[in-house]
């Protein structure tokens, strides 16, 4: 449950503290600490099975930590008694893309941009669909708008769960490797978006393994490996300096002629 709220100014959007998740004996989790500021790209990298999905999960709620604190907009709450009402608050100023879009099949692109303003946010049938259409129009998707899912590509069905998530005007988006289950060239298109999104002020938290977004558009990257976090920067110090042997490892194994150190 709730229990303090912040006095003064406050320092990070969002922020969990010694973040535990364990799936039967194994600790995927190992008292993560996490924050980001208003306005701030935070990338997300690592390993597979290093914890960066669950950390998100655990982040929006969609999978219960097992011990932590999270802050956000200045509220603070202990992650094991939050309460169902606390919970859905939180998630009303956090937006979610999935790796596998998640979209209505029985739905237009247009609905499914729709169908969280009308059902969550209860927003009136037509202002939700003058939201949906600029929001649909600001990923490039206004043409494919009447659309469902099985008309579209995986890069357009992945701009349609951007345009949704944005369509909701959260206070953070979290992105979970939303550009994995695409085939290489549907990748651009998609990314594109979100480095629009990052030069418009967009709060976003990604899971990546693109590490050419992360060094152009993330403000700060985080290196996880081991369900702990092993360094974090700015991402130019990250990519041009790293701090500790374990990232420069990652770093020569996932980037092409990366020769530092």
């Amino acid at each position: 449950m709730e229990w303090h709220q912040a006095c003064g100014m406050v320092q990070n959007m969002l922020e969990v503290k010694n973040l535990h998740k364990k799936f039967g004996s194994n600790e995927v989790l190992k008292g993560i600490d996490f924050q980001i500021d208003k306005g701030e790209v935070v990338a997300v990298i690592g390993p597979s099975g290093s914890g960066k999905t669950t950390l998100l999960r655990c982040i929006s709620f969609l999978e219960r930590a097992d011990q932590g604190t999270i802050t956000f907009e200045g509220l603070h709450y202990d992650m094991q008694h939050i309460t169902s009402k606390e919970i859905r608050k939180l998630r009303l100023g956090m937006g979610f893309v999935f790796q596998g879009f998640h979209l209505f099949r029985n739905m237009t692109a247009l609905g499914n941009v729709m169908e969280g303003l009308v059902t969550a946010r209860k927003v009136p049938k037509a202002a939700a669909k003058k939201t949906a259409w600029e929001m649909l129009r600001k990923v490039g998707m206004e043409d494919r708008a009447m659309y469902y899912p099985d008309q579209l590509s995986g890069g357009q069905q992945q701009r349609v769960a951007i345009a949704r998530a944005i369509a909701l005007n959260p206070q953070v988006i979290l992105f979970d490797e939303p550009t994995s289950a695409l085939d290489p060239e549907l990748t651009g298109e998609v990314l594109d978006v979100m480095r629009t999104l990052a030069k418009e002020g967009t709060t976003m938290v990604v899971v990546t393994h693109e590490m050419r977004f992360a060094m152009e558009a993330a403000s700060r990257v985080v290196f996880m490996e081991g369900g702990l976090v092993v360094e974090e920067a700015s991402s130019a110090a990250l990519f041009s300096d790293p701090k500790e042997e374990r990232t420069r490892q990652f770093l020569r194994r996932t980037i092409a002629d990366y020769d530092r150190g």
